[in-house]
């Protein structure tokens, strides 16, 4: 019992934090959480920009610039506060998706 009001006591300060998680799959949870308190899923913000909720997703598992910064605008931070690791070496004012072969 201890252990699982540890752990919901854990995921309330987490996803109450103004910064993301540094653990990809809390990080996740986070987004989708700062988005719903918004009223926004990956489905409307699909449909805001005539996309698929698949490509909205896909920011979540892999670099996706443009979808990056989707996100990103609604949550009301940068991308490289969602995704540090994608943004650490990045020099670039601009990221363009890599073109698949």
């Amino acid at each position: 019992f201890m252990v699982e009001k540890t752990n919901k006591i854990a995921y309330h300060l987490i996803m109450n934090s103004n910064e993301p998680p540094k653990n990809p799959a809390e990080r996740k949870a986070w987004i989708k959480y700062q988005l719903d308190l918004r009223g926004l899923n990956f489905a409307s913000l699909a449909r805001q920009h005539g996309l698929t909720r698949t490509c909205v997703i896909g920011a979540l598992y892999g670099p996706y610039p443009r979808m990056e910064r989707i996100i990103a605008e609604a949550i009301g931070v940068e991308p490289s506060t969602l995704w540090p690791e994608r943004y650490a070496n990045d020099v670039q004012t601009t990221r363009r998706r890599s073109k698949r072969q």
